[in-house]
């Protein structure tokens, strides 16, 4: 479990109270690599996760609720999405604590360079932060690779 101090709630207001699984629920076409970088990138500032499933079975895929204790990455509708939004994380959080969560990505977006870092850590707890260069940042052409706690 990751912790933090009472101070540090602005930043990241929820955690896991447990390991979570990741599950690509993307297609065949998302990079693996890209994303055990980003799980390695976030396990190198102290999370852990259960383990990342490239080919998760299709119940999960198909599931039309949030499942406990799961990251699902899937694939959205090009017009569902803002024509600005590049991927959203939705989180089910209960007492500060999240539950699961799903990252939607637009079509192809989900090859851009840090991106997955940027999504994942959404789906770890953390909210954006106006600091250039860092990976919580809300623009993307300002994002940078950078993670500390403000």
């Amino acid at each position: 479990m990751t912790r933090w101090n009472i101070s540090d709630r602005k930043f990241q207001p929820y955690a896991w109270d447990r390991s979570p699984i990741i599950a690509n629920c993307y297609g065949d076409d998302f990079n693996e690599l890209q994303m055990t970088r980003a799980i390695h990138y976030w396990t190198m500032h102290g999370h852990e996760i259960a383990f990342y499933e490239h080919n998760p079975p299709r119940s999960i895929c198909e599931s039309e609720e949030m499942i406990h204790g799961f990251i699902v990455l899937k694939k959205g509708d090009i017009w569902q999405m803002d024509s600005e939004t590049l991927a959203s994380t939705k989180k089910l959080t209960s007492r500060f604590v999240i539950k699961s969560a799903i990252i939607t990505y637009r079509p192809g977006s989900h090859n851009l360079d840090l991106l997955n870092e940027h999504e994942l850590g959404h789906a770890l707890g953390y909210s954006h932060v106006e600091i250039e260069g860092h990976i919580m940042h809300p623009l993307y052409y300002k994002m940078g690779k950078d993670f500390w706690i403000p």
